[in-house]
């Protein structure tokens, strides 16, 4: 039996069907109302799913697209701590959410939007620590009792807690004038992941 060339002629194949699925694309979505175009690489791992890659519609934007072009900065597996919030009756995004997602890296339930903090790298490293003590006990008074911490899979911290207690922990790095303003006694969670900082409230 001649299996050389057969396998040869399958693996030819397989490389022609992948490079036929990776290539560059493009979609429309609608962010904060705004008409946006996003190219993207189909073989890019922020396309989130096969089962998104094969059902979506038309030439709308998945999910986890709209999150990597909204925050570019961060890895993959740095932005899974965020999902995307969508509005069906306007069919707009608006900015990313602190929350869990469904396969096509929409929010699963309402989530509190995230805005990015004007934070120096030796900030967000200095909450990251605060939560980190705090989170294994070394340091049980380093926090109000007001706030938690916890760490995401993603390897990001979630401080959260009311938004007054919040600001008073940006300030004690320096951080609470470049954050976004928010209700004093709104449910508020600070997100630490990949050197920056996102300040994250219901609307």
């Amino acid at each position: 039996m001649r299996i050389g060339p057969i396998i040869l002629a399958a693996a030819l194949t397989l490389v022609s069907t992948s490079a036929l699925h990776a290539a560059p694309t493009q979609c429309e979505t609608k962010i904060d109302g705004e008409a946006v175009t996003i190219f993207y690489n189909t073989d890019d791992p922020t396309f989130s799913s096969l089962r998104e890659r094969f059902l979506r519609r038309g030439h709308q934007c998945p999910g986890a697209v709209v999150i990597t072009y909204l925050m570019p900065d961060l890895s993959a597996s740095e932005r899974e701590v965020f999902c995307a919030n969508y509005d069906p009756k306007t069919k707009s995004h608006s900015l990313p959410a602190q929350g869990r997602r469904d396969s096509f890296g929409r929010c699963v339930e309402p989530s509190k939007t995230c805005a990015l903090v004007n934070t120096t790298k030796q900030e967000a490293i200095a909450l990251m620590g605060m939560g980190q003590r705090a989170e294994e006990g070394t340091r049980p008074g380093l926090l109000s009792s007001t706030i938690s911490a916890v760490t995401h899979s993603s390897g990001a911290m979630i401080l959260s807690g009311n938004a007054g207690a919040l600001s008073g922990l940006l300030s004690s790095v320096g951080a609470a004038a470049s954050a976004p303003a928010v209700l004093a006694g709104a449910a508020a969670s600070v997100v630490v992941i990949g050197g920056a900082v996102y300040l994250c409230s219901d609307d």
